[in-house]
C-alpha cells in the first residue's frame, strides 16, 4: 500500500480517494465502520504481548539512525510549527525512547496487574473467580498541537487495549499522527488498518457527532474551555478523558545550591524550562529557591540566566505571535519598573530581542508564566512555605521539578499532593514522564476499560 505522504490524513486505502471530500458524516462514519471491520478481523485477536512488540517495533523504526519517519518529522514540522528541526527531533526522540518494549510492559503491568487479562479471563487472586478487560472498540482522539510527538502516546494506549483508533489533528501540528500512522503501516499493514487519521476544523458538530456517535470512547488534549466543549458533546454512554490546561513549576533546597554543582543545575533547569518554549503542561513556569544555601537565590537567577543564553545559542526559540512578543515585552517593563523603585527584583534578558527571560523576585507570590522561555525564580525562606504559596493554583498544578534532600523530597509531596501535584521529579526530567506515570492524578489505560467477571 502507498499514502501521500504530505498529507495530514492517514485513511483505509479503499477510502483514500475520498479525502478532498473533506470530514462529511458519511465518510467519518464510512471510516468508523473501517475501522470497527479491521478491529474485530485482526487487532481484537492479537495477544497484547504481540501488540507490545510491534509498537515496539515502530518506535524502533523512529529511533534507528537516519531514521526515515525521524527525518520527515523533523523537516515538515519544522516547516508549520514555531520550532527548529532540532527541537522536534529531541523531543520525539525522548518520548518515543520511553515507549519501548519494558516500558509497555510495566504500563500493562502497573495498571492491570496481569497484561493477559487483555487477552482473555484470567483469575482474581484476593476475591477467586476470573475476569477480563475490554478496550472500546473504537476510539476518537482529539490532539493538542502544543508537542509534537504526544499523539503517538495517545494512540498507543487505545493500541494496547486493542481499541481501533480515529484521530482528528491540531491545526497548529498536524504532522506527526498521520506520520506515526504511516509508521505502523510500514511494520504491519493489517494493525495500521485500525488506525485512521482524518482533519476537520474544531468544533465542526457534524464530524464530531459522527466520530463520537461511533466511538466507545473520546480521549481529548486542549484547554480547559475546549475540553468542556467537547465534553457536553459526547454521547453519555461513551467514556470521555480530558485533559486540560495545567502548570508546573520547581524547587531547589539550600542543600543543592552548592558552587560546584550550581551551573550543572541551571542547565537541567533551563532544558525544563526551553524545550519546546514552554508550551507543554510540565514545562517550568517558575522556580522557588531556598534561602540558607552556599548561593544566593539571586546568585542562582544569573546562573540560570546565563544557562538560558546556552541553551537558545543550541536551539534557538520559535517565532512569535505578535501578541507573545508583547507579553513578554509587558512582563520585563513590570521587572524594570520594580529595579527603579528599588523593589527586590532583577531582570536578565536575551539582548537585541526577546529569546529567553529571567525575573528574580524576592516576593514568593506564584505567578504563571507567559511561556516561551520567561521564568522567574522567586526566593523563600523555608520550602515548606511552597505548598501555602501555590495553593490557589491547585486545580491545574501537575508537575514539580526538584533538587532536594529524599527526606525533604517526601515532606514536600506529602503537602503539595492534596493540591493537586501529581508529579515530583529530578530537574532536568521535567518534559519526559515515564510512560506509566499518573497523566493529571489518574490512570492511563484503566479509564478506557470495562471488566466482565466471573463469580465463585
Amino acid at each position: 500500500m502507498s499514502w501521500d505522504a504530505e498529507q495530514p490524513w492517514f485513511l483505509p486505502p479503499e477510502l483514500q480517494t475520498r479525502a478532498g471530500e473533506g470530514p462529511t458524516a458519511i465518510l467519518v462514519g464510512e471510516v468508523a465502520a473501517k475501522l470497527w471491520a479491521a478491529r474485530k478481523a485482526y487487532l481484537a485477536r492479537l495477544p497484547v504481548r504481540e501488540i507490545v512488540e510491534i509498537l515496539d517495533r515502530v518506535v524502533d523504526a523512529w529511533l534507528t539512525p537516519d531514521s526515515p519517519w525521524m527525518a520527515a518529522a523533523r523537516r515538515r514540522i519544522a516547516g508549520v510549527t514555531p520550532y527548529s528541526g532540532q527541537m522536534v527531533e529531541t523531543g520525539i526522540r525522548r518520548l518515543l525512547q520511553g515507549c519501548r518494549k519494558d516500558a509497555l510492559l510495566d504500563l500493562l503491568t502497573e495498571e492491570l496487574g496481569d497484561p493477559d487479562v487483555l487477552d482473555g479471563f484470567r483469575p482474581r487472586r484476593a476475591v477467586g473467580g476470573s475476569h477480563r478487560a475490554c478496550g472500546p472498540s473504537l476510539t476518537t482522539h482529539i490532539f493538542s498541537g502544543n508537542v509534537p510527538g504526544l499523539p503517538a502516546i495517545s494512540l498507543i494506549h487505545a493500541l494496547l487495549v486493542k481499541s481501533a483508533c480515529l484521530g482528528k489533528p491540531a491545526s497548529e501540528e498536524p504532522v506527526f499522527p498521520a506520520l506515526f500512522a504511516r509508521s505502523i503501516a510500514a511494520v504491519d499493514a493489517k494493525l495500521a488498518r485500525a488506525v485512521a487519521i482524518l482533519p476537520w476544523p474544531g468544533g465542526n458538530r457534524v464530524a464530531e457527532q459522527a466520530a463520537f456517535g461511533a466511538s466507545q470512547a473520546v480521549v481529548a488534549s486542549g484547554s480547559d474551555e475546549a475540553i468542556e466543549s467537547i465534553r457536553g458533546r459526547v454521547p453519555p454512554a461513551v467514556r470521555f478523558v480530558g485533559h486540560g490546561h495545567k502548570l508546573s513549576f520547581a524547587v531547589i533546597g539550600r542543600e543543592a545550591l552548592d558552587p560546584a554543582t550550581a551551573d550543572q543545575l541551571a542547565d537541567r533547569l533551563a532544558y525544563d524550562v526551553s524545550l519546546f518554549d514552554q508550551q507543554g503542561c510540565v514545562s517550568a513556569h517558575l522556580v522557588y529557591v531556598e534561602r540558607g544555601g552556599q548561593i544566593t537565590p539571586q546568585d542562582f537567577a544569573e546562573r540560570l540566566a546565563v544557562a538560558m543564553a546556552g541553551f537558545e545559542r543550541a536551539m534557538p526559540r520559535g517565532l512569535l505571535k505578535v501578541e507573545e512578543a508583547a507579553a513578554i515585552q509587558q512582563a520585563r517593563t513590570a521587572a524594570e519598573f520594580g529595579e527603579l523603585r528599588d523593589e527586590a527584583v532583577r531582570l536578565f534578558a536575551s539582548e537585541g530581542g526577546t529569546a529567553w527571560t529571567v525575573i528574580y523576585q524576592d516576593d514568593p507570590a506564584f505567578v504563571p508564566s507567559c511561556l516561551n522561555r520567561v521564568v522567574r525564580v522567586k526566593a523563600v525562606t523555608d520550602l515548606a512555605d511552597v505548598a501555602g504559596l501555590v495553593r490557589p493554583f491547585s486545580r491545574h498544578l501537575q508537575s514539580v521539578g526538584t533538587a532536594v534532600s529524599r527526606q525533604r523530597r517526601e515532606r514536600l509531596a506529602e503537602a503539595l499532593a492534596p493540591l493537586g501535584v501529581c508529579r515530583i521529579c529530578p530537574i532536568g526530567e521535567m518534559p519526559h514522564p515515564p510512560l506509566a506515570w499518573h497523566h493529571d492524578g489518574g490512570q492511563n489505560l484503566l479509564p478506557l476499560l470495562r471488566w466482565v467477571a466471573i463469580e465463585g
